[in-house]
């Protein structure tokens, strides 16, 4: 648990450094950036779909783009999105259906608890609205693959929140395996930190800033259950598997991301997925932790494991690891831009770190500034791809999926990368592969 603590910590004293951790009724005028907005024919108009602790950074992160305006407002509680509302002069609303219904907004910034990422997505893209969507992405193989679906043909951008990717140092490590600094793959090692077990299951009164109205929202798709302390709020909403597969995904994401950005060995042949991991069998708390899993890629062995945030591409003439948090102390994108590299990046021979990449078109692209929502919005007004996509998050989501299954099922589980389908799964396999919640 030590470790759990530190990790709110770190979260709580970045939310401090962004200005964003006190009161939801107060946003600091710092948030909105010193620059003029562009002229309104210019603009593309924002809305919120939850409001907590990520979502008020992505809010912040939103008002620092001279081309993007916040309108609107969606929060199961009362304070956040009236908050939020009020320092952006937008409206707020309980339900979220109500801002899909507006014709005047372009696009929708979906930072909810995992299990309404998919359902609010699919709606959005129905609504025709730009979507960015928190990691990770859905709640099981099924709801994945539903998002993909619906997206495929839509002409709409889709990013994923995986922000790492407008981060230089970790552009410059997967890069420098892209370029084959390291020779061909040989092996993959993540890290991601752990989950826990625990949580209270003691019901209590609903707190007044939520209430029996946004109970139910905040509920939607899952199974009502009685209220408690711990359910909807960190650690409940990244923990119980009404609403998450846990930190194999939660977290995971991150790292994952890495992995598939500088290296498709995950498409190299049949995965096979199969480890050891321990799922709580008392308190609130209920997805899988202290994992351990042995993946084959094809002929590429992969570990994923509990641990730091790391990610180690082996190649055939040496390593580079890629840290993504290294280095992001403070709340402000471009501070993390310009210190991280030193502390983020290390090497089997620090010399391959050190190979120029400025006589090359990139591999991988290269945003404009460490802020991922200006990456989205820029991409909406371009019709480009942004650097996080959709069929990227496929890639690295769906192994935490088939971790779960691989655990819960207590068998090895093959994937095709390409089809994106389980290979000769078993009933057990399929109910989990398919659940809704």
């Amino acid at each position: 648990m030590k470790r759990i603590h530190q990790r709110l910590i770190h979260r709580r004293r970045f939310l401090q450094a962004a200005g964003l951790a006190a009161s939801p009724f107060i946003v600091p005028e710092s948030v909105f950036g010193s620059g003029q907005k562009a002229a309104p024919s210019e603009r593309i108009t924002v809305a919120h779909i939850g409001v907590g602790g990520l979502g008020r950074m992505v809010f912040s992160w939103t008002q620092q783009v001279k081309e993007a305006q916040s309108v609107a407002v969606a929060d199961c509680f009362k304070s956040r999105r009236n908050g939020i509302a009020a320092a952006c002069k937008g409206k707020a609303y309980l339900d979220y259906r109500e801002i899909l219904q507006r014709d005047d907004i372009d696009a929708v910034l979906i930072v909810t608890p995992d299990h309404w990422h998919v359902p609010i997505a699919l709606e959005a893209c129905k609504a025709k609205k730009h979507t960015h969507v928190a990691k990770p992405l859905g709640l099981s193989l099924g709801q994945n693959a539903a998002c993909r679906k619906a997206f495929a043909e839509s002409g709409l951008t889709f990013q994923y929140g995986t922000q790492q990717r407008s981060l230089p140092h970790c552009w410059k490590g997967c890069e420098l395996v892209r370029r084959g600094v390291i020779g061909a793959i040989t092996a993959l090692e993540v890290d991601a930190p752990n989950g826990g077990a625990g949580g209270s299951t003691q019901e209590v009164p609903l707190p007044a800033d939520l209430g029996e109205d946004g109970y139910a929202m905040w509920t939607g798709p899952a199974a009502k259950r009685p209220y408690t302390n711990d359910r909807c709020r960190p650690n409940g909403t990244y923990w119980i598997y009404d609403y998450s597969i846990g930190y194999l995904a939660g977290w995971g994401a991150h790292p994952l991301d890495i992995m598939v950005w500088g290296s498709d060995a995950d498409l190299s042949g049949t995965m096979t997925v199969e480890g050891t991991a321990e799922i709580p069998v008392k308190g609130l708390y209920d997805c899988v932790y202290n994992w351990n899993m042995n993946i084959r890629f094809g002929a590429v062995p992969f570990t994923f494991k509990t641990g730091g945030d790391r990610t180690r591409f082996i190649g055939e003439t040496g390593w580079i690891e890629v840290r993504r948090g290294a280095g992001l102390e403070g709340g402000d994108p471009n501070i993390w831009g310009t210190n991280a590299e030193s502390k983020g990046l290390s090497a089997s021979d620090p010399k391959l770190l050190q190979i120029p990449l400025g006589d090359k078109e990139p591999m991988l692209k290269r945003t404009a500034n460490a802020n991922h929502i200006d990456d989205f919005i820029h991409s909406i007004k371009s019709g480009e791809q942004p650097g996080s996509t959709l069929k990227d998050a496929l890639r690295s989501d769906n192994i935490s999926h088939l971790c779960d299954i691989a655990v819960r099922t207590q068998s090895a589980v093959q994937f095709d990368p390409l089809e994106q389908k389980l290979i000769a799964p078993t009933k057990e396999q399929l109910a989990i592969a398919n659940r809704t919640i």
